[in-house]
């Protein structure tokens, strides 16, 4: 499927960013905000770089699996 988060790089840098805000445990929406730009600015290029770098093996599996969840 065209808008399947197994396709989608974006899909990943989330899921990495809200595991490494929750994990510092904001306690208001302030400070919330903050720690979202702090853990966004820390994400590396070479992190976003290896997520598109593999989209051809994603995009293989998601055939293999008929577009179900690989």
């Amino acid at each position: 499927p065209s808008q399947s988060p197994d396709l989608n790089p974006i899909e990943n840098v989330w899921a990495e960013l809200k595991r490494c805000v929750r994990a510092r445990r904001p306690t208001n929406l302030t400070q919330l905000h903050q720690l979202c730009q702090e853990e966004w600015a820390k994400i590396h290029p070479t992190y976003c770089g290896k997520l598109v770098e593999g989209y051809l093996k994603r995009l293989t599996q998601v055939k293999q699996f008929k577009g179900n969840a690989t």
